[in-house]
C-alpha cells in the first residue's frame, strides 16, 4: 500500500508493537467505497436504486455508522500492508489497538501488539574449526568423460562369425503373445537394440545375446510383478525375436585429431585438462557448500529456542506441498501418496514436522546473524539475482520483475538471498580443517563407533 507509514517497537517476550499511519486518500478511498455499497444496496423513495446522493446517504446511515462499516473492512488489509512495509514476521494473531476513524480527510492511526519469531542468544560464531574437504579429480574419472565422447562419435560396424554379446547391437523383427493372443504394442520390425540396456523386461536382452545373424528363436518370459500397465505385471509371455544383423560400437581414436574434431581444442592433453578443470570446479563448489552446512550445523549445536507451533506446522504443509509437485513432476502416483493408510501418513507428517523444525530454526540463526552484522540485500544486487534467475529460464528480465511482485515474492527472495550472505559469512569466519574428500569426518567416525 503506498505512502503507509510504520514505526516498530520492540517489547517484553517475543512481540513488538507495530504503529501504523494510513494516508488521509486511502481512508477517504475506503470511505467512499463503503458509500458507494451502500447507496447500490438501498431502496429510497423518490430516487433509482444507485442513484441516491452521498449527502442523503450520509444523513441516512450516519457517518459514524459509515466510518464503522468501512473500518470493519479495510483494517485487516492495512494491518497486512503495514506488517510488509515494516518487514517485521509475524507469527500469531496480533493485538490491535484502534479507534472509529474520526475523519476521511485525515490520516488514520492504530497499533498492533505482534507475536514474532523468537530472539536468539548466539554464543561465538567466528573462529569455529570445522572440517573441509580437499576436492581432487582422479585420471580415471577424466577417462570415463573422453569414454563417453568417444561412445558419442563412434560408429556402428557390422560383425561376421560370432554370435552376439553385451554392448552389441542388433537388428531385430520381433512379435510378443500372452497366452496365445498378440500383444499389443509389443511387436517391432527392424528394431535396433543394444544388449545391456535394459530397454526390455528382465530376460529379453539376456536371451538374445549368443544368438547369430538369421537366427530366430522363441523368448519365454514372465512381466515384473511392480510392471505397469498392471494387467500385464507377473504374466507370462512369449517372444518370437529374429536377429537380422549384429553391429559392434568401434569407438575413434582420443588423439589430437580427435579432440580437434569434436571440442573447440587443438590437443587431447588440453580437452583432458578442462575436462579435470569443470569436475574440479563442480567439486569445489560442492566442497563450499558443504562446509557451510557444516559450519551452521556447528553454530545450532549450541542454540536452544522454541519455535511456535504454529510456524512448524505452516511450514511443514508448505514442505508436503512441495513434496507433492515433485512427485507430480517425476511422474509419480500422488494419489497412492494422498489415499495412504492413516499410520503411513503419520510418518510422513512426523518426518515433514521434524524437517520443518530443523529448517525454521536454521533460517531463524542464519537472519540473527544477518542483523547483527547489519547485512542487507541491495536493489543493484536483488535485480543482478533476478536477470540470473531471468536467463537460466530463458524469459526477460523485466517480465520475470513484474510477475514476481504480482505474486508479491519480492521479500520472500529478498529473504533467501540475505540469508545466503549469512551463511557465506559465518563459513568465512570459520576456520576449515582440511581433510582429503571421501574421507569420514569426526562426527561421522564417532557414529560408526558409537
Amino acid at each position: 500500500m503506498a505512502d503507509i507509514k510504520t514505526s516498530v517497537t520492540k517489547l517484553e517476550g517475543d512481540k513488538v508493537e507495530l504503529d501504523v499511519e494510513v494516508p488521509a486518500d486511502e481512508v477517504k478511498t475506503q470511505v467512499d467505497k463503503t458509500i458507494k455499497e451502500l447507496g447500490g444496496d438501498i431502496k429510497m423513495p423518490g430516487f433509482r436504486p444507485g442513484k441516491v446522493p452521498r449527502p442523503v446517504l450520509i444523513s441516512h446511515f450516519g457517518k459514524g455508522a459509515i466510518h464503522a462499516q468501512s473500518l470493519e473492512k479495510a483494517l485487516p488489509g492495512w494491518y497486512e500492508a503495514a506488517v510488509k512495509v515494516s518487514g517485521i514476521k509475524a507469527v500469531d494473531r496480533p493485538e490491535i489497538d484502534f479507534e472509529q476513524i474520526k475523519a476521511d480527510d485525515r490520516p488514520y492511526t492504530f497499533k498492533a501488539t505482534v507475536p514474532v519469531m523468537p530472539r536468539l542468544q548466539l554464543g561465538e560464531y567466528a573462529g569455529l574449526e570445522v572440517e573441509k574437504d580437499i576436492p581432487e579429480v582422479q585420471d580415471a574419472e577424466v577417462d570415463e568423460e573422453i569414454e563417453r565422447l568417444q561412445k558419442r562419435m563412434a560408429r556402428l560396424e557390422e560383425i561376421e562369425g560370432r554370435a552376439a554379446a553385451e554392448g552389441d547391437f542388433v537388428l531385430i523383427d520381433f512379435t510378443g503373445h500372452l497366452e496365445g493372443e498378440p500383444l499389443e504394442g509389443g511387436a517391432g520390425k527392424d528394431y535396433m537394440l543394444e544388449l545391456g540396456s535394459n530397454q526390455f523386461i528382465p530376460g529379453f536382452e539376456e536371451q538374445i545375446a549368443g544368438m547369430e545373424k538369421g537366427q530366430s528363436k522363441k523368448l519365454k518370459l514372465t512381466f515384473p510383478e511392480t510392471y505397469k500397465p498392471e494387467e500385464l505385471a507377473g504374466r507370462e509371455a512369449e517372444f518370437d525375436v529374429t536377429v537380422k544383423e549384429i553391429k559392434q560400437r568401434v569407438l575413434p581414436e582420443a588423439d589430437d585429431a580427435f579432440a580437434a574434431e569434436n571440442s573447440e581444442f587443438d590437443t587431447i592433453a588440453e580437452l583432458r585438462a578442462d575436462i579435470e578443470a569443470r569436475i574440479m570446479k563442480g567439486r569445489e563448489a560442492a566442497a563450499e557448500s558443504a562446509f557451510r552446512q557444516r559450519v551452521l550445523a556447528k553454530v545450532l549445536e549450541d542454540v536452544e529456542v522454541t519455535i511456535p507451533p504454529g510456524v512448524i506446522t505452516s511450514r511443514a504443509s508448505l514442505i508436503e506441498r512441495e513434496f507433492v509437485y515433485s512427485m507430480q513432476a517425476q511422474g509419480a502416483a500422488v494419489e497412492d501418496y494422498l489415499k495412504q493408510p492413516e499410520a503411513e501418513r503419520k510418518v510422513f507428517a512426523e518426518h515433514f514436522q521434524k524437517q520443518a523444525e530443523a529448517v525454521v530454526k536454521q533460517e531463524l540463526v542464519l537472519e540473527t546473524i544477518a542483523d547483527i552484522e547489519q547485512l542487507e540485500v541491495t536493489d543493484e544486487e536483488f535485480q543482478e539475482e533476478l536477470k540470473n534467475a531471468a536467463e537460466s529460464m530463458g524469459k526477460d528480465p523485466g517480465e520475470l520483475l513484474e510477475k514476481t511482485r504480482e505474486q508479491e515474492r519480492e521479500q520472500d527472495i529478498r529473504d533467501d538471498m540475505l540469508r545466503d550472505k549469512a551463511l557465506k559469512l559465518l563459513a568465512e569466519k570459520a576456520i576449515p580443517v582440511l581433510k582429503p574428500a571421501g574421507e569420514a569426518s569426526e562426527e561421522e567416525k564417532t557414529e560408526a563407533e558409537a
